[in-house]
């Protein structure tokens, strides 16, 4: 299969650059390009760059849309009251609003020793102009609490 030499400008696949000094003729550089491959390949960069234009801008989007709820809350602390007659705890919580002119509603949970939910509390904030409230509010049980939890927090 030698003869006539390969021209520079004939294409060739990427097994040329192994034999970088070789000159091939016309009918072998077809043979090898049927059998690896022609010399233009399908470039990475279209699609990178497509993906890189439609997924830059959701990416910030999301970010910034999903790091600052409307409605974020923050548990602070809870302590049970030894000296009550009747069980309870007391939760001190922080709810933060993106619009203070919005009322909110939580929803909050004690639980005894085996995790079962003992008492519940739904505490409501009317429209104001504070848009960061620091609340305490003590839950009736109908067991001893050990513990408390903010379930949720929403906009009613």
């Amino acid at each position: 299969m030698s003869g006539q030499s390969s021209t520079p400008n004939e294409k060739a696949g990427p097994w040329r650059e192994r034999f970088p000094n070789r000159k091939f003729s016309a009918a072998e550089i077809s043979y090898l390009n049927k059998r690896y491959g022609g010399g233009k390949r399908l470039s990475w960069k279209i699609p990178a760059l497509i993906a890189l234009v439609v997924g830059l801008p959701w990416l910030i989007w999301s970010a910034t849309n999903h790091s600052l709820p409307e409605i974020r809350y923050t548990l602070i602390s809870f302590a049970t009251d030894k000296t009550s007659t009747t069980p309870s705890i007391e939760i001190t919580y922080e709810v933060a609003r993106r619009n203070p002119e919005i009322p909110v509603t939580c929803t909050l949970v004690t639980r005894d020793i085996d995790k079962n939910i003992v008492g519940e509390i739904v505490d409501q904030f009317p429209a104001s102009n504070k848009s960061v409230i620091t609340h305490v509010t003590r839950i009736p049980a109908r067991s001893t609490p050990v513990n408390a939890a903010v379930i949720r927090c929403a906009s009613n």
